[in-house]
């Protein structure tokens, strides 16, 4: 990966290529658009918003071409970097100006609360218009043998019933991209030029009390109402103090000397829903236990 990064840092038109390379092969492995966000964001930490804006200028235009050539058309991915591309770059200028990761994810969150709005305001209510595009599936199913169409039946009724949480899974799947593009792009440029420090940067990750109070608020409120809006901001809350949560998991393993293994099984064990869901809880307690200054070192043995 420092390879990689020392290759993007050698010029526009090189960091340009890995940003668009990257965007492409999206298609066929979506976690890859993390590398192309990561590019835009190492370039900006290190060179400023004119040269990151550069390289989402030169790395778009290669992008939207080799997409036309490979997919036949070049407007999914006109659609898929603006969304990407923009939140990574002003997250990137917000870390280089205040130089702290902390006050970066409270941006971020920003960012994706105004995603939620925006998704309302662009869109309507998600269920009406979810049940439309749903409708055009649905007449379709028609000339499909019955056993396929009562599987399809079933998974278009799943679909439905998810459809009022429409704003704040899509809003949080693209700000899981771009934190994972921003966070990449800063360990990049801690390997170049300041070895260590975003092990220290992560670790020290705090949300503050204000956030994880208004993230209780809204669990509250959406407990009580039942709102879907609420809800949708709370997932992108939630997001969030996933990602400290993780923080708190590696600063806590460093402290106790455990092997990488149990960080290995603690992502793993990420991917099982209500242990992820602790680990959020775990993220807001953090605000006011603070669990890192708890935990006693292991000591090393004499």
């Amino acid at each position: 990966m420092k390879t990689l990064a020392a290759f993007v840092m050698r010029g526009r038109s090189l960091a340009a290529l890995v940003a668009a390379g990257a965007a492409v092969l999206f298609w066929l492995f979506p976690p890859v658009l993390i590398v192309s966000g990561a590019t835009v964001a190492l370039v900006t930490l290190r060179r400023g918003a004119v040269e990151g804006a550069g390289i989402m200028a030169l790395g778009g235009v290669g992008a939207v071409v080799l997409s036309g050539l490979a997919l036949g058309t070049p407007w999914p991915m006109l659609e898929v970097l603006p969304a990407c591309w923009l939140p990574v770059w002003l997250l990137a200028l917000v870390l280089r100006a205040t130089v702290s990761l902390s006050r970066t994810l409270q941006a971020a969150a920003l960012l994706g609360l105004l995603g939620v709005i925006g998704f309302y305001l662009a869109l309507g209510d998600p269920a009406v218009w979810w049940g439309a595009v749903l409708g055009q599936w649905e007449l379709r199913l028609t000339a499909l043998a019955a056993a396929e169409r009562a599987t399809l039946e079933a998974l278009l009724a799943l679909l439905k019933a998810w459809a009022p949480y429409l704003p704040g899974q899509a809003v949080g799947a693209i700000l899981l991209f771009v934190l994972g593009g921003l966070l990449l792009g800063r360990w990049q440029q801690a390997l170049l030029f300041n070895p260590g420090g975003f092990q220290q940067e992560f670790h020290e990750l705090r949300l503050g009390r204000p956030l994880a109070t208004l993230t209780l608020a809204l669990f509250g409120a959406a407990l009580l109402s039942g709102w879907p809006p609420l809800a949708n901001a709370l997932l992108v809350l939630g997001l969030l103090y996933t990602v400290q949560g993780m923080a708190l998991a590696h600063a806590v393993a460093l402290k106790r000397r455990l092997s990488p293994a149990w960080l290995a099984l603690f992502y793993l064990l990420l991917l099982v829903p209500l242990l992820s869901q602790w680990v959020m809880a775990m993220g807001v307690a953090d605000a006011w236990a603070d669990f890192r200054n708890r935990v006693r070192p292991k000591l090393s043995p004499r």
